[in-house]
């Protein structure tokens, strides 16, 4: 039977307990059909749009983790990690790896590429000339990780068991955030002092625009202010302390297990950045990311952590529609298969640099050949 579409998009329901979010919406999906485009939604009950949304879009709904024997020519497109299982990757894949910075795991995710002979392209190096990034959920991460420090710290000023506040459930906006958190900061009848660390970029520009909108007032610093505040005893020095950073290369630690154990006033951390497995963390001060079902832990006297690496599943619908504005434009590209010199190349060529890096061979498999604009390394 002969093909009735150009290209095939593949969006895959997503595992992880507690994701809502989708990187396209039914309206999006519907734009990509007009133009002749064929797009599979892999049902999903926990999903924020409905498969009725996607399916009045013109979407087929197919059966959830189906994409393992779509046709090979599919784009698969997610949001977090892939079922952590060993079989061959053998579709280009699109999605947030983690992948890339020496995380755990990252060697083995890769040589499921390699010897499947799938590609991917990570969402989080989709960059521009500039190496900026084109899409990004930051300013959601920021925003709520910003409210989750508030609430923690109300609850501890309240004497409320802060264990109390799980599981975490999704806000229907983010002025229903805004209002609950509120609440809470108005019945403990003080405001924090505030840090946040990486002001700047999309997250720290989202956790300001939380505090703004809560008349909390802040502090904000970039790389210079942090350089110069090094020591520790500076961030000590605060109610709270959120960490937006980006780090990509070797720096001294912000805080370490010695400091926090000294005298301060610092009682809640928001570390939205959350790379405990990374080479580069700056806080090296614990070593698994909190979750819904435990946002908070307890890392030294009167000191919270929130570590969420998924918080802008707390605002499912906003984070989503504003992500997939952001990403349409750039898959309406890739399915036109006019990616040189663009940001999925860029991202592809950055997937090629790790596997070599690792020095994954598949002596079976003549893979990773020259091939979509790819650089052309022999793998043999």
């Amino acid at each position: 039977m002969k093909k009735t579409y150009k290209r095939l998009l593949w969006l895959r329901h997503e595992t992880k307990p507690f994701e809502e979010r989708a990187p396209i919406t039914p309206a999006a999906c519907r734009t990509l059909i007009k133009l002749g485009h064929k797009v599979a939604v892999e049902s999903s009950k926990g999903r924020i749009f409905s498969d009725a949304e996607y399916g009045e879009a013109g979407c087929e709904i197919v059966k959830p983790g189906s994409w393992v024997t779509a046709p090979t020519d599919a784009f698969i497109l997610g949001l977090k990690e892939l079922p952590n299982e060993n079989f061959p990757l053998n579709h280009r894949h699109i999605y947030f790896a983690h992948a890339f910075k020496g995380q755990a795991g990252a060697r083995d995710l890769l040589k499921r590429f390699v010897i499947g002979g799938g590609k991917l392209y990570d969402l989080e190096y989709l960059v521009d000339k500039n190496k900026k990034r084109v899409v990004a959920f930051g300013h959601w991460a920021g925003f709520t990780g910003a409210a989750l420090a508030l609430k923690v710290w109300a609850f501890k000023k309240l004497n409320l068991n802060v264990d109390d506040i799980a599981p975490l459930m999704p806000f229907s906006s983010s002025e229903d955030l805004i209002e609950k958190v509120g609440g809470f900061l108005d019945l403990a009848g003080d405001k924090p002092k505030v840090l946040i660390l990486g002001h700047k970029g999309r997250s720290g520009r989202g956790a300001k625009a939380l505090c703004r909108q809560l008349g909390i007032e802040f502090e904000g610093w970039g790389r210079a202010e942090t350089k110069q505040n090094s020591d520790p005893k500076n961030l000590l020095s605060y109610d709270i302390l959120v960490n937006t950073v980006l780090i990509n290369k070797a720096t001294k630690a912000f805080l370490t297990p010695d400091c926090i154990k000294q005298e301060k006033r610092l009682s809640v951390i928001s570390d939205v950045s959350c790379d405990p497995t990374g080479p580069y963390n700056p806080l090296p001060i614990y070593k698994d990311c909190t979750t819904m079902q435990k946002p908070s832990i307890k890392i030294a006297d009167n000191l919270e952590l929130i570590a969420i690496d998924h918080l802008p599943s707390l605002l499912p619908k906003e984070s989503s529609s504003d992500f997939s504005s952001a990403l349409l434009p750039f898959l309406i590209d890739l399915l036109q298969a006019e990616i040189e010199d663009t940001a999925w190349e860029r991202s592809l060529t950055r997937f090629y640099e790790e596997v070599e890096e690792y020095q994954i061979f598949d002596p079976i498999s003549p893979i990773m050949a020259e091939s979509e604009s790819g650089p052309g390394l022999n793998l043999h």
